[in-house]
């Protein structure tokens, strides 16, 4: 057991040799390649975060495009809607006045008319009413009054009607 707690120095060199060696193997056979690999990773990690923060910028573009056109389409939108209401206003005050027009027209017609048969009213009927009135007169004074003293009678008669 005492030899287990003396250093050998022959066997500490070798075993040092054979501890660089082994790390020059690894370095070589697998830390490279491991640290190639890692290497490589984190630039394809790195990539992709870019290719993100450009896509995250490509959509914010985006994003603010498409409010600015909703905005706009909105603004046309209300505006056609208010050309739409002035529109209308105007055609329901054209078709109103329109109205009124042939309302006043059919009225001021039937009141011509209207007048135009009372005066042809009124005038049989003066003419009937001064026969009627002669006829009857005639009959009270049937022989007394002669025939122009009848016609000045009747005259006087359809002037005071009038």
């Amino acid at each position: 057991m005492d030899t287990l707690l003396k250093p050998d120095l022959g066997l500490m060199i070798w075993t040092i040799i054979t501890f660089l060696v082994m790390v020059m193997i690894l370095k070589k056979v697998a830390w490279g390649p491991l640290l190639k690999s890692l290497d490589d990773r984190e630039g394809k990690i790195k990539a992709d975060i870019e290719a993100a923060e450009k896509n995250r910028a490509e959509m914010e573009r985006i994003k603010t495009d498409y409010e600015a056109q909703l905005t706009g389409i909105e603004a046309r939108a209300r505006a056609l809607l208010a050309e739409a209401e002035k529109t209308g206003a105007q055609a329901r005050e054209t078709i109103l006045k329109d109205a009124e027009a042939q309302a006043r027209k059919i009225h001021d017609k039937t009141l011509a008319e209207l007048e135009a048969e009372k005066e042809k009213i009124s005038r049989e009927l003066r003419t009937e009413l001064g026969a009627l009135s002669m006829e009857i007169a005639e009959k009270i004074v049937k022989r007394t009054i002669d025939k122009k003293v009848q016609e000045d009678a009747l005259q006087d008669f359809l002037k005071s009607l009038k």
